[in-house]
Parts: structure tokens; sequence; C-alpha cells
């Protein structure tokens, strides 16, 4: 805005150009005459000054309309009233002052606009006088007819009319201000009052709860603040009368509702006077008002630099809470903070725009000030860059897992798979590759998580090993050899017992361990099965075992399985002793067993090797004397060592569950010494041992290197060759044992998924190919076992054995509804089904088969499956005549007279024309006659008429051969 002369501003304003003068030099502008010109900045002073004398006014300035008259006649009449308004311009005494509001560039454009809001703003002030003295005089004439015209003394009554909260100043040039600065809302109509004292001796105040019709009236918005004072012309002095306090009792509701509300403005006129002084309230805010007009001029663009800088708000609208205005009711910190942010948020929304608006409510709403929102700042920023995560994916993850892992949602990984073609589920489990390809897909980073060693999980469970003594200790024989050929009947020899014959069949299905104290040292046992489906279990025998014989019966010679065992011998590289058994029967050659094993790389000493050989004989006991003492032999040369005080550790060689005593794990104790209350770890498998028996089941309280001991107190039964471990904490053996059985879970998973995607290829090949579905249940883990292995065997090209499910126990009624589910056939080895399962499986029609020999199981199993095979259609010469002449006939044509040279012929069988032995025709025999009778079969040296159908091409010397197809069960 350019500068402007001091009439020309004298004019905007409507005001003498002698008064803007004076002002100007109280404010500090020096002008000598009406022409000088002045700038913005001296405009700004300008306001300042007429604000600093706003607020030295004295504080007597009144807030209300006071009404003053004198009656000569002791008011029987009405006085004349003299009606003198005085227009006062200034801030709110009972506010913090509010910002100035920064002069618009434009100013001189607005001036008429202020103008008129001027005009307007006198007008409406005398428009409230009117209101005023008409309420007085209704109120007047209210009374005096309710004393029925009976004179009486007036009181004061005081009377709330609305008008700006601002103190007076004598200048009218203060107008300026209002309309220089921003538009300033004032208070609404009903703001607190304030008494203005009285230049007369008597004054009469209406209040307005006497007289509530033109108080209700003055709802609008006053724009300007405004103070005006109605004094009445002054009649005859009239001495006022003091009322007398009256009883609270005796008073009225009216007169009781004022007394309270008078009370209510003493205290809140009290408690304006305790407010912070005006001088610190504007040295805070001015300090404040500076920072942000700092901030916003460093933000203004470069075009602006030219307006001249503003002076500091005196106040900052809303920075700081307003003072209490009298009249006002103390309110609760509750109460504000509940009802006020509600009515802000409603007014937000009225009023997006932010600014201040002043409220006009017949309540007294108060001024609001509205931020800026783009100036609200949040404890959240967006990130300007995506956030990429680096995880590592195990061998198998649940989707949800997943998406904790990334910290995204579940659904986000569904619709990416989704887009993939692949169809999965919350809780689903996918494999190590399918997660990274998602990962890789939603812009993260996927790394293989490293595999937990086995060696480092136990060295943090068992932690560093000290030095303990070492002590001699007993061998570990393990017999091994062919099916039949003594094993077991030798060790009854030893032990002086009768195992043989208990077992089922004659044949050993279970590893037994046992212990024998000789004359020559304690030596302990590990007796093998030798039946072909028990590999599994004969290895292990050797991995654990320090010596191994073999056992090769005499009359029979080395047999598949000695060969086996003699594979498992080299491949642990334990030395093995040969004993060659049966050597009391007829037909015993032991040569042609040396010889045989020479052909299998074991050179004995009789052969100039180094295997020991020893002749004996299980049924009378020939030559077991020696054995022994050449076993003590090779275990001194071998000098076996263990410590016995250390921590016991072992190789489970069977586990079994048993009714009434649990979990049953035989221990082979390799070093230290196992005592009842050691907490064992079993690969998967923890416990504390409860209990410990021997071979014979006699409890026994520890047991120490090489001895063999049943263990109760695990969790479930571990898997036959697992490690066994004695732990001082029972937490780090449960942190293994998850982490081993989570490593488990996840092979098995990789596995199905395998198997799976092989069933799906195979039937998309072969949609024909048969399924036997079987579940197994054994009574001790190496039977179960060896019988998954040996039935995996059979599965052929169009038949495949599936095995369901397997496992130790009896059976309960959980398996016979899995069986149902599948269609199973349910194999029980040596368990029986409870009582739940057997009604289970009547109702389910679940066929349940019991077994006590594992040959009788895969015979079974072999012949369902042959059973299931398509029969084979095979051809069968039935019979051949030669053609002798040939006929002609009208009905068939061609008729070839034969004789029948081999077999039969039969009508209807297919046949098949011979000429020099090349077959030239292939049809059907239509008609067989002898002697023009029709005949179904002609026999060896008999003629008869041959009519071959579709076929006229028949010579003599020809030869008719006839078969028929014979459909033949396979076999497996």
């Amino acid at each position: 805005m350019s500068d402007i002369e001091v009439s020309e501003l004298a004019k905007m304003v409507k005001a003498p150009v002698d008064v803007l003068m004076r002002q100007l030099k109280r404010a500090g502008v020096e002008v000598s005459s009406p022409e000088d010109k002045i700038t913005d900045a001296q405009k700004l002073m300008l306001l300042e000054g007429m604000r600093e004398s706003v607020d030295d006014a004295p504080a007597s300035g009144g807030k209300k309309i006071t009404l003053k008259s004198r009656s000569a006649a002791g008011g029987a009449k009405k006085p004349g009233i003299e009606v003198r308004r005085k227009k006062t311009l200034g801030l709110r005494k009972d506010t913090a002052p509010a910002a100035a509001a920064p002069v618009d560039v434009a100013a001189e454009a607005r001036a008429d606009e202020l103008a008129r809001q001027a005009e307007q703003a006198r007008l409406e002030r005398e428009s409230l006088i009117q209101k005023a003295e008409q309420g007085r005089r209704e109120l007047e004439a209210s009374r005096l007819r309710r004393d029925k015209g009976m004179p009486e003394p007036e009181q004061p009554v005081e009377t709330p009319v609305s008008e700006p909260a601002t103190p007076e100043v004598a200048d009218a040039p203060a107008e300026v201000e209002a309309k220089v600065a921003a538009e300033t809302p004032v208070a609404p109509v009903e703001s607190a009052p304030e008494v203005v004292p009285a230049p007369v001796e008597q004054a009469k105040v209406v209040e307005a709860e006497a007289k509530p019709e033109p108080v209700a009236q003055d709802n609008a918005p006053v724009e300007t603040p405004a103070e005006v004072v109605v004094p009445v012309q002054e009649a005859a002095p009239v001495e006022a009368v003091k009322p007398a306090p009256k009883n609270p009792m005796e008073m009225t509701a009216k007169e009781r509702h004022e007394a309270v509300t008078n009370a209510a403005r003493r205290d809140a006129a009290s408690a304006l006077k305790r407010r912070p002084s005006r001088a610190k309230l504007k040295a805070e805010e001015a300090a404040r008002a500076a920072a942000e007009a700092a901030k916003v001029a460093a933000s203004k663009p470069a075009e602006k630099k030219a307006e001249p800088a503003k002076p500091a708000a005196p106040a900052k609208p809303g920075a700081t809470a307003a003072p209490a205005k009298p009249g006002d009711k103390p309110a609760s910190p509750a109460a504000v903070t509940r009802k006020d942010k509600k009515k802000i948020r409603t007014r937000e929304r009225e009023n997006p725009r932010g600014n201040v608006r002043g409220g006009n409510n017949r309540r007294g709403g108060k001024r609001e000030v509205k931020v800026d929102r783009g100036e609200v700042k949040h404890g959240f920023e967006m990130p300007t860059a995506p956030v990429v995560h680096e995880i590592e994916v195990p061998a198998t993850i649940v989707v949800t897992d997943l998406a904790q892992k990334l910290s995204i949602r579940a659904t986000d990984i569904i619709k990416a798979m989704m887009k993939m073609g692949m169809m999965v589920t919350i809780n689903q489990v996918i494999d190590q590759e399918t997660a990274m390809l998602v990962t890789e897909e939603l812009g993260h980073i996927a790394k293989p998580e490293k595999e937990m060693d086995d060696d480092a999980l136990l060295a943090g469970v068992l932690g560093e090993g000290k030095d303990f003594a070492e002590t001699v200790r007993p061998p570990v024989v393990t017999i091994m050899g062919h099916v039949d050929h003594g094993k077991t009947s030798l060790l009854d020899y030893i032990r002086e017992s009768r195992v043989a014959s208990g077992e089922a069949g004659g044949i050993t299905q279970h590893i037994g361990a046992y212990h024998v104290d000789t004359d020559q040292g304690t030596i302990s046992f590990l007796d093998t099965p030798g039946h072909a489906a028990f590999t599994q279990m004969r290895e292990r025998g050797a991995q654990v075992t320090d010596i191994i014989i073999l056992i090769v019966a005499a009359d029979d010679g080395v047999m598949p399985q000695t060969k086996e065992a003699i594979k498992h011998a080299k491949a642990a590289g334990v030395p093995m002793i040969v004993a060659i058994n049966k050597m009391d029967k007829d037909g015993a050659d032991a040569d042609r067993v040396l010889s045989e094993l020479s052909q299998n790389e074991v050179l004995t000493e009789d052969w100039g090797g180094d295997v020991p050989v020893a002749r004996i004989s299980a049924k009378t006991g020939d030559g077991v004397d020696a054995l022994l003492e050449t076993i003590l032999l090779v275990a001194e040369v071998q000098e076996l060592t263990a410590a016995v005080d250390a921590p016991a550790k072992g190789t489970v060689i069977e586990a079994s569950i048993e009714r009434g005593r649990g979990v049953v794990a035989t221990v082979l104790v390799r070093e230290g010494t196992l005592r009842k209350g050691d907490i064992l770890l079993c690969g998967t498998e923890y416990g504390r041992v409860r209990a410990l028996f021997d071979e014979a089941g006699r409890p026994v309280k520890e047991a120490g290197p090489s001895i063999p001991v049943s263990v109760l107190g695990l969790s479930a039964a571990p898997e036959a060759g697992d490690e066994a471990f004695v732990v001082s904490d029972e937490r780090k053996a449960r942190e293994v044992a998850d982490v081993r059985r989570e490593k488990q879970r996840d092979t098995r998973f990789a596995a199905q998924q395998s198997t799976k995607l092989d069933n799906m290829l195979n039937q998309m090949e072969s949609p024909d190919k048969q399924q036997v579905n079987l579940l197994v249940k054994g009574d001790v883990q190496g039977s179960v076992e060896a019988i998954r292995s040996e039935l995996a065997k059979l599965s052929t090209d169009e038949i495949e054995v599936r095995i369901i499910a397997s496992g130790v126990g009896g059976m309960n009624g959980s398996d016979i509804d899995l069986a149902a589910a599948s269609k199973a056939i349910v194999i029980a080895f040596n368990v029986r089904a409870d009582g739940t399962a057997r009604k289970n499986a009547q109702e389910s029609d679940v066929e349940i088969r019991y077994y006590s020999i594992i040959y009788d199981v895969i015979n079974d199993v072999r012949n369902a499956m042959s059973g299931m095979l398509s029969p084979e259609t095979k051809e069968v010469f039935t019979g051949l005549a030669e053609v002798k002449d040939v006929f002609k006939s009208s009905e068939f044509g061609q008729v070839a007279g034969c004789l029948v040279v081999d077999g039969a012929v039969r009508k209807g069988n297919p046949i098949r024309v011979l000429r020099d032995n090349v077959v030239i025709f292939e049809g059907e025999l239509e008609s067989l006659r002898r002697h023009r009778d029709d005949v179904k079969e002609v026999s060896l040296g008999t003629e008869c008429g041959i009519a071959v159908k579709n076929y006229n091409d028949v010579q003599a010397g020809d030869q008719i051969e006839v078969f028929e197809y014979v459909e033949v069960a396979r076999t497996i």
C-alpha cells in the first residue's frame, strides 16, 4: 500500500484531523501538517500507540449500560431523560490482548468497507440504547402495576446489555484501530458485565433477569468493539435509599437468584484482579509471535521481501488461556476438556479453513483461534522409500509366520501367491523355495536359514567335558548270521536259558541285549535277527559293537544274510570272529565254509588270514569255551576303556510301549554311569529316568559302561539307534528336543511334498494304478521299521503299497478312525486292539490282521496285491484239422472237408488258416457239420465240414488251427 496523507486517513476513519495528529504524535510519529504523508510502518506505530493507550486506560471503564435518573417528585412521575452517548474502542479487559492482524496491502481498497462497517456498528449501538431504555420503561411500569399505583423508592437494578468488553478510551480517533487492524470478534451479547460508576448520586441499573425480553433480541454479534454509556438527565436530587438486608428464608425465588448471581460476579471480579500482569503476558506473547513471524517470513516467496517488516503482535490468539470473565462460573478441568474439545471438533468441521471467529451465542461462547492444519506436526512421518526386510527362511514355514517376519498382513502373501498360481490358506505350511520366491516377489530379501548343527546343540547342553579317570570296560559282542544258523541257540547255551524256544516261529525278530558273567570275565551280547527284513537292526548292531561273531552253519554254508553281515562288519570297521556252528550234524563241512568265506573276502587264520575261527556246537556246547576265550583275547588287544564317573552316554537299541509301564527304551551304555533320576535326552524325546531294569526284568539302581538296561520315564518312544545323553538341565533338554523335532518335521514334510508330486506324475502317467493302504502297529520300534521297509519293497508298476501310519504300542480308537478314513488294512504285529478299537472296527468295517511272524505279514500282503492284479489272457491250442477237399454251399459258400489230426475242433472258437505252415488268415469257425448235422465238437480222427466266416480261399492241403483264450491269475 502506498503512503497516504494525514487528512485522507482522517476522512477514511471519519475522525477530526487535529485529533488524529495528536494520536500520531503520542505514538511517536512526527507530523507537522495534515498534508504530511505517513507510511505503513508509521500506521503500525499509530496502531500500537492506540493499543497502549487502551491498556493504560483507567479500570473504571464500565461494561454495562448505566441508566441514571433523578426525580424531584419522589418517583411519582417519569423524569425527563437525557441520553448521552460516548463511543469507546479498545481491547477487552477480561481477555488477553489479541494479536494485531497484519496491515493489508490493499488497505485503501478496504477503506470504504471499514467505513461502512463503522456506520453499521454505530446504528447497532443506537439500537441497543433504545432497547435498553424501552426495557427500563417496561420494568418500571410493571412494578408500578404490581404495587397498585403506590409510590415507592426506586431501587438500583442492573441490566446486562450486550456490549463489547473493551476499556474506555477518551479520544475518538481510537476507532482507527478497529478500522486498520484485523476485524477482531467481540464477546457475545450476554458477556459478563461490570458495574460502571455512575456520575450521579443514585443510579438505576436494569438487570437482564428482570426483563429478558429486550435481551433475547440481542443475539446478533457486534462487529466493532464499543462501549455505550447512557447517562440520564439529572432531575431533582433524591437521597439514595439503601435496602435493608432480607432474611434468606423470606426472599422470593427471584431475589435469591439475584443474590446468588451478584455473589458469583463478585467472585469473578476478584479472580480477575489476581490474573497475571499485562506486561508479562505481552512480553511472553511478543516473543512467541516474533518466532512465528520469523518462521513465516522464511517460508514466503522471494517477491514478498519488499513488504515492510511487521512488529510482533502483543499476543497470539489462542496461545495463552484467557483469564476468567466476571460472571463466569469456574469450570472443572475435566468438563472443559471433554465439552470444549467436542465443540472445537464440531467447529473445525464447520470452518475447515481455520482463522479466527467469534462466538455469538447467548451463553457467551468464547472466541476461537484456528490453527493452520498445514503447520500441525504429527509423530509419524510416512517413509519416503519402501522398507525392505531381509529374513531367513527355514526349510518349512507357515504363511502367518512368514507374514510376521515381513511385517505385513498374511492376506498380502496369499494374494501374491494367487498371482503366482498357488492357492494357499493362512495356516498352510509352504516349503523354503516357495517362501523365498514369494518374499522376493513382494520386494524383500530372503536367505535360506542355516541349519543348526546337532553337535553344536549338544555342546551347548553338555557343556565343556571334564577329564574323568578311565577304566577297562567289558566288550560288546554282536552275533550275526543267516536265519536258523544258531545265533540265539548259542546265546541260550551261554546264558543257560531257552530264548529261542520262546521266539515266534523259532526265529529272532527283536534285537536282544544281554550281559553274561563268565569265568573269563563279563561280556555283553547283542542278538540280531537273521531274517532279511531286519537289515537295519543288523546295521545298528554292527555300529554299536566292539566285536562281531559271524555264525555260519557247517551244513548250509554262506547264505545271503551271511554276506550282508560281512558287509556290515567291514563298513563299521569292527573285528570279526567266525564261528562255524552245527559241527555235530552229519554232512558238516567246515572246509567248504572257509572256502566260501574266502570268496567273500574273509580270510581266516586257517587260510593265512587274520580272522579267528571257532568250530562249535550250540546244541552240545562243544567249542563254546574256546570261543569265549577268543572274544576276551580280541577285546584285550583292543584295550577297551571308558570313564565310569562321567555323565552317561549310550545308544538306544530298541524302544517299545508296554501296558502298565509306558515307554520302555533299551539303552546300551557306552560311557559313564546311568542312574535313576537322571535327565536323559534320546533324539527327539527326553525325560527323567523313573526306573532301570536289566535284561531279566530285575530293577537296578545304575548301569555302567557296556551294560544294556531298560529305561522308563521318557516322554515318547525314541527311534532305535538314537544317541542317549544325560544332561543336567531339563529346560535345555526340552529345547534341544524341540529343535530336533522341528527339523524332523521339516524333513518329513519335504519328503511328503516330493511324494505328492511323484504320485501326481505317476497318476498322470498311469491313472489306473491301484493302491494298498496299510496301517502298521508293532510291539517294538525295530519290528515296525523292518515291516515298513519290507512292505515298501512290494510295490510294483501296477500296485503301490502305501503305509498310512505306523507306530509302537496297542491300537486305539483313533488308529481305527484313521484306517476307516483312508480305507486301510490294519496290521498288528505282536499287539492287540483295545475294546474301543474293536468296536470302532466292527462299525466301520475295518479289517484288522494279527501277526507274530514277520514273513507271514509279507506273504499275506503279497497275496492281497496279487488278487488285485488284472488276470492275464493266454492263448491255448485245442485242435488241428487238415483240408482234404473243398465243396461249395449255397448257404456258406466254400466248405472245407477236413480230417481232425490233433486235439478237437469246437464250434465258435477262433481259427487260423495255415498254408505251407504260414498263417494266411485269422478268423472264426462259422459252421461245423458232420454228415449234414450241426455239431459243437469234433474229436481226433473224425471227418467234418468246416465253414470259415468271411473267407472263401480255402484250398486242399491247407491246415486249420483251432485255439481259445484263457484268463490266468497273476502273482507278484
